[in-house]
């Protein structure tokens, strides 16, 4: 989805630092919020406070580390639930001063701020934004695309307004390019920067380790334990973990009778393990190849295990039931596995040996079955 909204990444830490922390007011007015719940979260979205407003005020009181260059959200569950939706329920925003105030307003299941004040941090990172070249350009951009995407997805699914939509799509698709690149241009004069840090590390978490590695160095030493630098060197930490030729990251989940399975356990045989979800389209269609795949080589010393990141049990079991997978299930509801193992979209496929290491992971359609051959053959 090309929206130009803020994406936040879900492999992400809390960050504790030797800093004291200090009592922080978050205040304001949200219009529309009237008497309901607005809850202050973390960067990982758990829940650090909750009050109820009156009359649209609303006022939070916490202790926070306000140097470290982490972030928050203001939530409100009246909007809409957290995660995948069609509502936005949360405010970004940074709590990096005693004293954050606060103006937004609810409308058409959104929560849009009008400013955020007290917040240096908040300032500078929205002017980053601000000061691109290709910025203007680009929200033109992302307001013709959005009404491109609400014209064919809720007005006529024409094959007129599908060529309007792909065509919006690919130039929004290059100005996003573009400012990634003009992003990465700002790094030298900015060094010290923590809000460009986060920045850096939101747009270039694809990025692979070597290559974050060179981005980390560009930054200056003395703010190294920010929060966007600590993911950056977190995400290196598990790149590298999970390479091929290292040890495979154990875990422990529960199969379709409830009963623990810790994969160390199930060493001895080649092992494909396919993550996926009841609801991930290419995941169910990737799901014939391997079943053929293990039928093949079961007999050789293969094993398969299913490991899916539904957080409904329901929707998992019923998904197992109408593909008939014979094989080991196993429901990993906190997606632990994908920190795990490094991967940001699925189905995502890996080959363990017999040992344990992994032999090669990021398989799809006939790929899977050639490299199981070149190990089983």
């Amino acid at each position: 989805m090309k929206l130009i909204l803020f994406t936040i990444l879900f492999l992400t830490t809390v960050i504790s630092l030797s800093a004291a922390p200090e009592k922080v007011k978050i205040h304001g007015i949200v219009k529309g919020l009237g008497n309901n719940e607005i809850v202050f979260l973390n960067s990982i979205q758990k829940e650090i406070a909750k009050v109820n407003a009156q009359n649209d005020k609303f006022e939070i009181t916490v202790n926070l580390e306000t140097g470290d260059g982490s972030y928050y959200f203001l939530y409100v569950p009246s909007v809409g639930p957290l995660g995948p939706s069609m509502s936005i329920p949360t405010l970004f925003l940074f709590a990096d001063s005693p004293d954050i105030e606060i103006s937004a307003v609810i409308k058409d299941k959104q929560v849009s701020k009008n400013y955020i004040k007290g917040s240096p941090m908040m300032a500078e990172y929205e002017n980053i934004f601000r000061n691109l070249p290709v910025r203007e350009e680009l929200e033109k951009a992302s307001v013709a695309y959005n009404k491109a995407f609400d014209r064919y997805n809720r007005v006529s699914q024409t094959q007129e307004n599908l060529d309007v939509l792909k065509t919006a799509g690919d130039k929004l698709d290059s100005l996003q390019k573009s400012e990634s690149q003009q992003l990465l241009t700002l790094i030298p004069q900015m060094r010290k920067s923590k809000a460009l840090a986060l920045i850096i590390y939101q747009y270039n978490n694809y990025r692979s380790a070597p290559e974050l590695e060179e981005l980390l160095k560009q930054f200056d030493p003395s703010i190294r334990n920010c929060y966007g630098l600590i993911q950056m060197q977190e995400k290196i930490n598990l790149e590298k973990g999970c390479e091929i030729g290292q040890p495979s990251p154990d875990f422990e989940l529960k199969d379709l009778n409830g009963q623990l399975t810790k994969l160390s356990s199930l060493r001895g045989k080649y092992t494909l393990i396919d993550f996926w979800a009841s609801w991930c389209g290419p995941c169910r269609k990737e799901i014939p190849n391997l079943k053929k795949v293990y039928a093949e080589y079961k007999d050789k010393g293969l094993q398969l295990i299913g490991v899916s990141i539904d957080n409904s049990e329901a929707a998992w079991q019923k998904a197992v039931k109408e593909e008939q997978l014979d094989y080991l299930q196993l429901n990993d509801p906190k997606n632990i596995t994908g920190k795990l193992y490094n991967f940001n979209g699925i189905p995502f496929i890996i080959l363990i040996s017999p040992e344990g290491i992994i032999l090669e992971k990021g398989l799809r359609g006939t790929e899977v079955g050639e490299k199981v051959a070149k190990y089983l053959n």
